[in-house]
């Protein structure tokens, strides 16, 4: 005990706690000549917790908080006391104390207390009365705490659910941005399919219109001569003459129209219902139409084509436009790598295409082989994805193979597979289904 505190202060001080304040004067005398003063600065630590519970503390002037790390649970100020759970169930202790303020207070050592508690057992009472009256205040400090904390975690949660309402909305735009730029791609895709097809067309057609122009203009002249000879004989010739290139202008004039319709019939957009169509004559047809296209664009391109028609191929219901789409776009891939490959060099290599159509077991068999560059055995795997193209940039949208695999395998129920070998050859295989 410090000397400048008397007994009659601690009495005083003692007095003032409810704990001691039904305590007789001679145990209170006798406490107080057992206590140890001291003395804490503010922001010093009085208790750690898990330290050794053998005291308990009496607050003799200024104010400490009672915490668990940075929660705090109390404050309590003169005339207070803390510690004593620990001193009475010799546990640990459960919390900390720091004072808050410069803070005095009286130490009563472990033994001290109880021999005034086995001297004076009516101050269980008090001691309960006082447990449940800390019990209450902390309570409500730790309701109070939750409330804080419950309403931190709604503002928290109505702010991050407003982050993801507007990262949602951004999201649901990004989607429709990309959406369009798919589509926008696959019209490209579609345009580019049928830029390549109107080059062919436009090739195509040049011969048919050539002898309707030659045709029509040797017809013209046999009128002059019809108009100037009188010979039965001879005009019979000349009317026989015209009658003959008159038929070979209708010829022409209804290949001309033919091939334009096979253009809008590949431009324009599918049927709702499949119709019966000849698949031989379809792939003969955009195979020349493809061939034709290459040429077009690349003059000195030669290829040999190979056609092996299978005849007991029947009509096979199909959404024709789309099938086109799909052969013009295999044909132009194979005339795209042997040109390629062409242009390596090889003094010995001489570019050929194959298309080959069979039946096997009631499903019709379309093959399309080239001799061309060839696909990397890593890619192959990858070729029907969409945007995958082992095209250079700029050359192809990556489109093509996706769209004709969602053709076959979707609309149709049928499959499309590929083999390659890497400078040797490349190979399609499109199976759809009769029935």
């Amino acid at each position: 005990m410090e000397e400048n505190i008397s007994i009659d202060f601690l009495i005083k001080v003692l007095r003032k706690v409810f704990l001691f304040q039904n305590l007789p004067d001679h145990l209170v005398k006798k406490l107080s000549e057992s206590i140890l003063i001291k003395d804490f600065a503010s922001n010093a630590v009085i208790i750690n917790k898990g330290d050794e519970g053998n005291t308990m503390f009496v607050i003799i002037s200024g104010k400490v908080k009672i915490h668990d790390g940075k929660e705090q649970v109390a404050e309590i100020s003169e005339g207070n006391f803390f510690g004593e759970m620990s001193l009475l169930d010799d546990e640990p202790r459960s919390m900390s104390v720091t004072a808050v303020e410069k803070t005095s207070v009286a130490i009563i050592h472990r033994n001290d207390f109880f021999n005034v508690l086995n001297d004076f057992p009516a101050i269980s009472k008090n001691i309960i009365t006082q447990l449940t009256r800390q019990l209450r205040t902390q309570n409500t400090v730790l309701i109070e705490q939750l409330r804080s904390r419950e309403k931190e975690l709604n503002d928290l949660v109505d702010k991050r659910t407003a982050e993801l309402a507007t990262r949602n909305s951004q999201l649901t735009h990004a989607l429709e941005d990309l959406q369009r730029s798919q589509q926008q791609l696959i019209q490209q895709e579609k345009l580019a399919s049928l830029g390549q097809l109107t080059a062919g067309i436009a090739h195509e057609i040049k011969n048919p219109l050539n002898f309707v122009n030659n045709f029509s203009q040797l017809s013209l002249e046999i009128l002059e001569e019809l108009k100037e000879t009188t010979d039965e004989t001879e005009k019979n010739e000349i009317l026989n003459d015209i009658k003959s290139n008159l038929e070979k202008i209708n010829n022409h004039g209804k290949r001309a129209d033919s091939i334009v319709k096979n253009m809008l019939n590949h431009s324009r957009t599918r049927n709702d219902e499949k119709q019966p169509t000849d698949l031989n004559k379809l792939c003969d047809e955009f195979l020349n139409l493809a061939y034709n296209g290459m040429f077009a664009n690349n003059p000195d391109f030669s290829c040999f084509i190979s056609a092996n028609y299978s005849p007991d191929i029947p009509k096979v219901k199909v959404f024709s436009q789309d099938i086109s789409r799909v052969l013009i776009n295999l044909f132009n891939n194979s005339m795209y790598a042997v040109n390629k490959r062409k242009k390596t060099g090889e003094l010995s290599y001489k570019p050929s295409v194959e298309v080959n159509t069979s039946i096997l077991n009631s499903d019709v068999v379309i093959e399309i082989i080239d001799n061309g560059t060839g696909i990397p055995k890593e890619m192959v795997d990858k070729i029907f994805e969409p945007f995958f193209t082992t095209k250079p940039a700029g050359e192809g949208t990556g489109l093509g193979l996706s769209l004709s695999y969602d053709i076959i395998t979707q609309s149709h129920n049928g499959k499309i597979s590929v083999e390659s070998e890497l400078g040797k050859f490349t190979k399609f295989t499109i199976i759809i289904p009769t029935t």
